[in-house]
């Protein structure tokens, strides 16, 4: 009877183990918000352990230029080749998504502020704009309205880091950027 009452527990103990393992790898993506030192620019980024072709972005604002701002990538994993890009703007303002590819070392909220203008250059006074050199996709022209939505496709995309960034003047650094990692 001992030997039976172990084995069924064993077996039980097993069980928990298997869906325990389960659910963790099912989570569904949970946005986690935290502050950036030095201005309070609310940064918000969206975390999955399930990659896919498919990534949903919600652009956003509560006040415009007046206050911080934000980009959540859902998930924030993409499988490699053609992954497309599903953009919400859900803010008070205009905005846009790029997709620019990152060099080793960088990240996506430490890019360089060095361009101004549209289309962007390089200046020596006034920067308010990130450097469009390694983009390989956006939302396009027009930027998106409150309320707009707008789907893009990048081809061929290879294993790596990327930043998604609205290049609208000022709005990277009120924080609308969010890191993608493509497998």
């Amino acid at each position: 009877m001992a030997r039976m009452k172990l084995g069924s527990t064993i077996i039980g103990l097993a069980l928990v183990v298997a869906f325990a393992g389960c659910s963790s790898s099912s989570k569904s993506a949970s946005p986690s918000s935290s502050t950036a030192s030095g201005g309070g620019v609310a940064v918000t980024t969206a975390t999955t352990a399930a990659p896919s072709h498919t990534i949903n972005v919600v652009v956003s604002d509560t006040a415009g230029l007046n206050g911080p701002m934000t980009m959540v990538a859902t998930p924030g994993v993409a499988l490699a080749g053609d992954v497309t890009f599903v953009v919400k703007n859900t803010g008070t303002v205009e905005h846009e998504m790029l997709v620019l590819k990152l060099t080793p070392g960088q990240t996506a909220d430490k890019l360089p502020v060095t361009d101004s203008g549209d289309p962007p250059v390089s200046v020596t006074t006034g920067a308010d704009k990130v450097d469009e050199g390694t983009k390989v996709g956006e939302t396009g022209d027009p930027n998106l309205q409150p309320g707009q939505s707008r789907t893009f496709t990048v081809t061929g995309m290879t294993a790596g880091d990327y930043a998604l960034v609205c290049n609208v003047a000022k709005h990277y650094g009120l924080g609308m950027y969010a890191p993608l990692t493509v497998q």
